[in-house]
């Protein structure tokens, strides 16, 4: 099947998991719905893709529409930030090892595959290096896409029994900027992303476009955010974009794994709720913003949920890019000390 009509198929099936999420009032269901639906059509052995030209696109809106919330208030929450950022730091590095520990002890994990497995994202480069280090991927990216698929899932639905109220899509009512500003935060975007691919950020497209919004926004420069009907959309499509994960994988690989990505996302999700809580008690940074941005895995579904639940754009944004540069520093780290081992 051609990528064209993959991709149009794919959004297909997104839609309609957004129609149905949307009739029985799942919170983010513009969201979730097609993320479900779409790794439920993948599993059964449908060929579900997103071509990349489409994958920029979405990362673009959705930075856009991200960076454009973020306040003057942020900003001076920053220099809170060294506190929690350091728990982040020492969370990272120890979520890996203690994953390993609990799959080779329980689930008969080999030491290496377990230590990827348990790593809360950079599923791209866990993937290379066990390819490269001879070490299966099949798990690793397994429970790399169940972990995100999870936390899409039941964040909201936290969110939303904890008494956040959430509706199916991201929050509206702010006054739609006028095109022309929103052509030159695009022009802008576009010009950083390349600067960001250099620098080997993770999602530079989105944090390009991020940092145009919020940019132009807090000096007031623009005032307002894309039209409604544009966020909710990208949404869908971003939804869809999670549900390929799934692309390629079977019922039999899902069920053999399901309790290893149970296990792992029970507790990388209970090691992350941890240490945000004691991070908030002592930068004094809102219990919200630390429970997103500590959240493993999943950066742009997170910052989204964390946007809809009222957290701070910027700061879940920051937490995430960190985790993710500090987890690819040990993760390259770990598999260089494999390769030298097994040199010797």
């Amino acid at each position: 099947m051609r990528e064209p009509l993959r991709t149009v198929l794919t959004l297909c099936v997104g839609s309609v998991g957004a129609a149905v999420a949307w009739a029985i009032n799942m919170p983010m269901g513009f969201l979730v719905g097609p993320a479900l639906v779409v790794a439920l059509a993948s599993l059964r052995g449908m060929q579900t893709d997103i071509a990349p030209p489409l994958r920029n696109v979405i990362f673009i809106l959705v930075g856009i529409t991200v960076g454009s919330m973020v306040t003057p208030t942020s900003l001076a929450a920053v220099l809170r930030w060294p506190i929690a950022f350091a728990l982040l730091a020492v969370l990272t590095l120890a979520t890996p090892f203690i994953g390993r520990w609990v799959l080779t002890r329980f689930m008969k994990f080999d030491r290496d595959e377990a230590f990827l497995s348990a790593a809360p994202g950079h599923l791209g480069l866990v993937v290379s290096l066990s390819d490269s280090l001879g070490i299966s991927v099949a798990r690793p990216a397994i429970l790399a896409s169940f972990r995100v698929l999870a936390l899409s899932l039941f964040v909201p639905l936290a969110a939303r029994l904890s008494g956040i109220e959430l509706g199916p899509g991201l929050p509206v009512g702010r006054a739609t900027a006028p095109w022309l500003m929103i052509g030159l935060e695009l022009a802008v975007a576009l010009t950083l992303a390349p600067l960001m691919m250099r620098m080997r950020l993770p999602a530079p497209v989105l944090l390009s476009a991020m940092i145009a919004a919020a940019s132009f926004h807090l000096t007031g420069v623009v005032d307002g955010n894309l039209p409604p009907w544009v966020s909710q959309v990208v949404l869908i499509m971003m939804g869809s974009l999670i549900g390929t994960r799934f692309s390629g994988l079977t019922w039999r690989d899902l069920t053999h794994n399901l309790a290893a990505g149970a296990a792992v996302v029970g507790l990388t999700t209970l090691l992350a709720a941890v240490v945000a809580v004691l991070a908030a008690h002592l930068s004094g940074l809102p219990v919200l913003d630390l429970l997103v941005g500590f959240a493993p895995g999943g950066l742009e579904t997170m910052i989204i949920v964390g946007v809809a639940m009222g957290a701070d754009p910027s700061f879940v944004a920051a937490a995430h890019v960190g985790r993710l540069v500090l987890l690819a520093v040990l993760i390259t780290a770990y598999a260089t000390r494999i390769a030298r081992g097994a040199v010797r």
